[in-house]
């Protein structure tokens, strides 16, 4: 009986092994990626404002850009 017991709890701990390394596997990997939007920010509130924009005040707090 013990042998029965043992055997079947070695095939279940096998079929879960099996499982999560599959899953591990096959688990997708991401990787960091820069956006393609930068931005700079106001010195004096530090709302964030596109690079590529022609602002020249701030929109929160109208301190001038330049």
């Amino acid at each position: 009986m013990q042998d029965d017991a043992g055997k079947k709890q070695k095939e279940k701990k096998s079929v879960l092994d099996d499982i999560l390394g599959n899953a591990i596997s096959s688990t997708k990997k991401y990787e960091e990626t820069k956006t393609g939007l930068e931005t700079k920010s106001c010195k004096s509130c530090g709302a964030a404002r596109p690079s590529d924009t022609n602002l020249k005040y701030c929109d929160f707090c109208d301190n001038q850009f330049y």
